[in-house]
């Protein structure tokens, strides 16, 4: 029999990746042990329900090339949110430190896409400060079921100690990743080379988002 691992999966076996194979199924940390693509295989609970829990304060405002980390992040969290609808998963928003708050809660399919962009297409940044505690707080009065929360925000020195708080207390409840827009993240691509922040965001968010699904 399968093992349970992470959220809603059955894992049954490693094995070498094959034709037909999708990149979800890629067990990173067997690949990068043995320098080969190695595949897992799993059987799928419905319903995997994802969250993105998008920053509009402040400090998103500043600019890198023509657009702005906002508009950098809010890309890279469309193209994964398209990536795991195709999967068939459960995608919503929720937005904090903007001027209006704005919660789609998660749904399925190609109309869920649509429903995404009306929410976020005409979104701002605001002078706000991000308040992760009060952040946190709005998710778990909203999102009961268990969900992948993945927090996109641009990360501050002196913002570990609140945010790690108002993280652990996010992951009692739910899985969560953060997807800052620190330069760091590029440290992080060994394998290719990434021009643009919302390409290493997308990159690095599909990695954590295949491992989350993977219980790694």
């Amino acid at each position: 029999g399968g093992q349970r691992r992470g959220l809603g999966l059955e894992f049954h076996q490693l094995r070498e990746f094959r034709d037909g194979d999708t990149l979800r199924q890629i067990d990173w940390k067997a690949t990068a042990r043995k320098r080969t693509p190695i595949a897992r295989e799993y059987q799928d609970e419905r319903d995997q329900q994802i969250l993105f829990l998008l920053d509009c304060g402040r400090r998103m405002r500043s600019q890198d090339g023509d657009l702005s980390h906002f508009d950098h992040a809010l890309n890279a969290s469309l193209l994964l949110a398209y990536v795991a609808l195709r999967q068939g998963d459960a995608v919503g928003a929720m937005t904090f430190a903007g001027d209006d708050r704005r919660h789609l809660p998660p749904g399925k399919g190609s109309a869920q896409l649509g429903a995404l962009l009306n929410t976020v297409y005409d979104l701002q940044t605001s002078q706000r400060p991000a308040d992760f505690p009060e952040a946190v707080q709005a998710v778990l009065s909203r999102q009961r079921r268990r969900a992948l929360v993945i927090l996109v925000t641009n990360l501050r020195d002196e913002d570990d100690e609140e945010l790690l708080g108002a993280v652990k207390r996010l992951g009692r409840q739910h899985r969560v990743l953060v997807a800052s827009l620190r330069e760091e993240v590029l440290d992080t691509l060994r394998h290719e080379p990434v021009a643009r922040y919302e390409q290493a965001l997308a990159y690095t968010g599909t990695i954590d988002y295949l491992n989350a699904r993977n219980g790694l």
